[in-house]
C-alpha cells in the first residue's frame, strides 16, 4: 500500500450486486459494526453512509474538532419544529461523516453506572444487564494511562486519555468548592466502585499522539479499509431510499435488499443475502419505516405497523448559567490572543501538550435532585443508596454555551446543568420520501412538568458551587444567571436559558411492541419486529437514554448486535 493511497470511498455503481451484510450507517455503532463483521474475509460487507470520509488535519485536533456547529463538512443541522413550551426552534446537530458524531462530539468516554444497564434487565431487556454489557465496553476500550486492569482494558482498538492537569485552574477551584460542600472527587468515573454522586474529572477519546480516536479513527481508518477492499466496501455520499421485503408463508418479513440514491440522483439496488442492520442514529433509523415496502404515488404501503417507530425521541437538556473570569481562564484567550493561539499551536505540534489537546469540556458533576436540600446543597439528613443513579449533571466548560451574541472582552465559566433522566418524550417523522430531506423532529422538551425540578435543584447546585469558588479567592463574577431563585423565576430562566446535549436517544427503542411504558420496535436481539433480518444497531434502541453521555454505550450496542449476527451465522 502506497503512503498516498486514498481512502476507498465507492460509489453506488461501483459496487456489486450482492452482499452478505449491508449496514446502513457509518456512524458511531456502524463503524465498530463493520469491523467486526468484516474481519472475516468470507463475508462480503457494506457499509453505506450520508457523508464522506472528510479527514483532515484540523478534524483530528481535539480543540478544533470539538465543535457541532462547525463548517458543515461533518455536521448535519437539523432545525426542530417550533417548541411551544420554549417559545423557540432548536438547532439540533448530529455527524453526517464517516464516523458519525464520534468524530464532532466533545469526545468524552463515559459508560455510566452498572446500575443504568441492570435497570435495563430489570424492565425486561435480557442480555442487557451491566455483567452482559461490560465485555463489549472492555473489547473495544484501550485506555491509554495506568489504568485498573479489572475496571479498563488496554487491548481494544479504541484509545481513550485523561488529563494529570486541568487546563484553567477554575476546574480544580470547581473540585475543592464541590468537596466543601459535600460532593467527593472521583477519581476515575469509568469505575463501577465510584460513588454514584460526586465531581470527576472526565475520560476522552483521544489516541496516544493526542488526536481524536473517533470510531472511524479506531474501527475503519484507511488502512483497514484498504487492507479489507476485496470483501468490505464503504459507499459515501449515498443514501437508502428503499429496503425492498418479501413476505414468507408464514407472514414473516425479510429485507432482500435496499435501493441506493447518491447525491447526483444516481441509484442501484443491492441484494442482503443476509442481514440488513441500520446504524444511521435516533434520526436517521427510524427513516426504514417509511422505506420499507412499496411507494406508490404519494403513499406509503405499509408491510408492517410499527406506531413507535421515531417516537419517544430523548435528549439531555441542559440549562446554562455563566460566570466571567479572568480572560486567562477562558478558551477566550485563543480568540482575542492571536499569539497565545499560535503558541498553543506550536506546543501542540512539537510537545504534543496545551490547549489545542483539551476538550470543551474536562470536569463533570454528577448528582442526585433527590439528594439536594432547598437551597441545592446536598442534605446531612439523607444519604445516598449505592444503586441510587444520577439525575443531573452539571458540565463545566470554561466557554459560553449560548448562541447569544456575548462580549468576550472577559473570559466565561459555564455550568450547563444538565437533565439526566426527562420524563419528556419527543418524535421524529418523514416530511418527504426524498430521503435526503429535512425530517420534522419535534422534541417536545419541557412538556412534562416533571422536568422542572431537578433542573431547578441543579441550578441552586451551581450557584452554591459558585459561592464557594468565589470565597475561596477565585475571580468569578455574576454574569448570565436567574434573577432570584424561586420555583416561577427559575422556570422563567430555565425556558430562556436552555440547548440540547447532542444525547439523542430512543426512536427505535429495545421494548416489547406493547410495553405500557410506550411500545417497542426492536428486539431484545435488536431485531425489528415481524423481520427476519432487520436489525437497527445505534442510539436509537436505547429503552430510555441513559444518564451518561452516548458514545461509549453507542459502540457497546455495535459490538453486541456484531456478536449476535456472528453467532446466529454459526448456527445457521
Amino acid at each position: 500500500m502506497g503512503p498516498f493511497q486514498s481512502y476507498p470511498e465507492l460509489k453506488p455503481a461501483d459496487l456489486s450486486d450482492e452482499y452478505d451484510f449491508i449496514i446502513v450507517g457509518g456512524g458511531t455503532a456502524g463503524c465498530v459494526l463493520a469491523n467486526r463483521l468484516g474481519r472475516d474475509p468470507t463475508n462480503r460487507v457494506l457499509v453505506v453512509e450520508r457523508g464522506g470520509v472528510t479527514d483532515s488535519w484540523a478534524s483530528r485536533v481535539p480543540l478544533f474538532s470539538s465543535d457541532f456547529a462547525s463548517d458543515g463538512s461533518r455536521t448535519l443541522k437539523t432545525l426542530s419544529e417550533h417548541q411551544q413550551d420554549l417559545g423557540k426552534r432548536m438547532g439540533l446537530f448530529t455527524g453526517r461523516v464517516l464516523g458519525g458524531t464520534s468524530r464532532i462530539n466533545g469526545m468524552l468516554y463515559s459508560r455510566g453506572l452498572p446500575a443504568e444497564y441492570d435497570a435495563w434487565q430489570e424492565a425486561g431487556r435480557q442480555g442487557w444487564g451491566w455483567e452482559d454489557l461490560k465485555p463489549y465496553f472492555l473489547k473495544s476500550e484501550h485506555a491509554n494511562y495506568a489504568a485498573d486492569p479489572s475496571v479498563h482494558s488496554q487491548k481494544g482498538e479504541w484509545y481513550n486519555s485523561t488529563d494529570d492537569n486541568f487546563q484553567f485552574s477554575g476546574f480544580g477551584r470547581t473540585v475543592e468548592a464541590s468537596r466543601d460542600i459535600g460532593l467527593p472527587y472521583i477519581s476515575d468515573i469509568n469505575s463501577p466502585e465510584h460513588p454514584p454522586f460526586g465531581c470527576g474529572r472526565l475520560h476522552f477519546t483521544r489516541d496516544k499522539n493526542g488526536y481524536r480516536n473517533s470510531t472511524y479513527h479506531a474501527f475503519l481508518p484507511k488502512k483497514l479499509a484498504v487492507e479489507r477492499r476485496s470483501h468490505l466496501h464503504v459507499c459515501t455520499y449515498t443514501a437508502v431510499s428503499k429496503v425492498e421485503t418479501e413476505r414468507f408463508s408464514s407472514g414473516q418479513l425479510q429485507a432482500v435488499g435496499v435501493k441506493l440514491v447518491d447525491e447526483n440522483g444516481k441509484t442501484k439496488f443491492v441484494r442482503a443475502k443476509r442481514e440488513v442492520v441500520l446504524c444511521e442514529g435516533t434520526f436517521g433509523s427510524p427513516q426504514w419505516y417509511w422505506t420499507v415496502g412499496a411507494l406508490e404515488g404519494a403513499c406509503i404501503n405499509v408491510v408492517k405497523n410499527l406506531p413507535f417507530v421515531g417516537s419517544k425521541l430523548q435528549d439531555h437538556f441542559g440549562v446554562s448559567i455563566s460566570f466571567n473570569v479572568p480572560i486567562s481562564e477562558s478558551l477566550v484567550v485563543l480568540e482575542k490572543r492571536p499569539w497565545i493561539l499560535l503558541l498553543e499551536l506550536f506546543r501542540y505540534l512539537i510537545f504534543g501538550t496545551g490547549l489545542l489537546l483539551a476538550p470543551v469540556l474536562q470536569l463533570a458533576i454528577f448528582t442526585s435532585s433527590q439528594f439536594l436540600d432547598a437551597k441545592g446543597v446536598p442534605s446531612l439528613t439523607q444519604r445516598a443508596e449505592p444503586h441510587s443513579l444520577p439525575d443531573i449533571e452539571t458540565m463545566l466548560i470554561a466557554y459560553e454555551t449560548s448562541d447569544e451574541t456575548w462580549d468576550k472582552s472577559h473570559g466565561v465559566y459555564n455550568f450547563l446543568n444538565v437533565l439526566l433522566r426527562p420524563a419528556s418524550r419527543g418524535t421524529v417523522r418523514l416530511t418527504s420520501q426524498d430521503p435526503f430531506a429535512p425530517l420534522s423532529v419535534v422534541p417536545r422538551y419541557l412538556s412534562d412538568p416533571a422536568d422542572y425540578a431537578p433542573l431547578r435543584a441543579s441550578l441552586r447546585l451551581s450557584l452554591r458551587i459558585a459561592e464557594r469558588m468565589r470565597a475561596r479567592g477565585y475571580q468569578i463574577a455574576d454574569w448570565r444567571m436567574p434573577e432570584a431563585e424561586d420555583d416561577a423565576t427559575l422556570d422563567r430562566y430555565i425556558r430562556r436559558r436552555n440547548r440540547t446535549t447532542f444525547h439523542y436517544a430512543s426512536t427505535c427503542r429495545m421494548a416489547p411492541e406493547d410495553d405500557p411504558k410506550g411500545g417497542g420496535v426492536v428486539s431484545d436481539t435488536l431485531v425489528v419486529y415481524a423481520f427476519a433480518n432487520l436489525r437497527v444497531a445505534d442510539a436509537s434502541i436505547f429503552p430510555w437514554v441513559p444518564g451518561t453521555h452516548l458514545q461509549a454505550p453507542a459502540a457497546a450496542v455495535g459490538e453486541k448486535c456484531a456478536d449476535m449476527i456472528l453467532e446466529n451465522l454459526k448456527e445457521a
